[in-house]
């Protein structure tokens, strides 16, 4: 379905409000969390719901060749503006349908993006594809909490909240899912305001456990094309 002209303004506000009214959380939790995620990647890697760049600073590693990706052209406007583009290629598109050919990264990063994925499902098989044998997606999702009252707190909050945060479901076990097509390696859970937030890195293992050798950063993955205007 095409987008309506106010899905689209919907977009730009979406787009102006998130970096000044998440500039508190980032900054004294969510980067702390993105560092320890990340520390030590190497190799090619997908930043999926790139955004406005929130785990650009995490990136510049030169044993790091990284593609950003996002569906929103508003928010990618806004990690532009910080530099995404110098850092790597910057695609406009979908997690549930990534533009890459099969097995094109050694990692995949999804940070506060499979909460407001339409069908989460379809974007961790998607995920599953263009990893490497042997390649880790990892993961920062907040989900569902194990504390009933929580939980139905969560659960009441979501239809709004969805609406008003860009898609945002709160009450999603973005970990079992995972978990049910990548194999856990590990994770971990930080709480902020009664809210359970998941650091996880799971891996692509076929049945016979093989491994590909981790590409050279001078292999090219993909021709990504740039990010268009509708």
């Amino acid at each position: 379905m095409r987008p309506t002209g106010w899905d689209r303004m919907y977009e730009r506000i979406f787009a102006a409000l998130y970096d000044p009214l998440l500039r508190s959380v980032e900054q004294n939790r969510f980067a702390p969390l993105r560092k320890n995620l990340l520390s030590g990647l190497r190799g090619t890697v997908l930043d999926l719901g790139a955004g406005t760049g929130g785990n650009l600073p995490f990136l510049s590693s030169p044993e790091i060749r990284v593609v950003f990706l996002d569906l929103s052209w508003p928010m990618i406007e806004k990690g532009l503006a910080k530099g995404m583009g110098r850092a790597g290629p910057v695609v406009r598109g979908s997690a549930e349908t990534l533009p890459f050919r099969d097995g094109s990264f050694d990692a995949c990063l999804s940070t506060l993006l499979l909460c407001s994925v339409e069908d989460p499902r379809a974007g961790l098989l998607e995920i599953r594809r263009v990893l490497r044998e042997g390649g880790s997606l990892l993961m920062m999702e907040h989900i569902l909490s194990k504390n009933s009252a929580a939980a139905t707190l969560q659960r009441l909050a979501t239809p709004l909240w969805k609406r008003i945060a860009g898609g945002c479901r709160l009450d999603r076990r973005t970990d079992l899912l995972a978990s049910s097509i990548l194999q856990k390696k590990e994770e971990q859970i930080a709480v902020y305001s009664g809210i359970p937030f998941l650091l996880g890195r799971y891996e692509k293992i076929s049945p016979k456990g093989c491994r590909e050798k981790i590409s050279s950063l001078d292999d090219a993955p993909c021709a990504p094309a740039p990010p268009a205007r509708e």
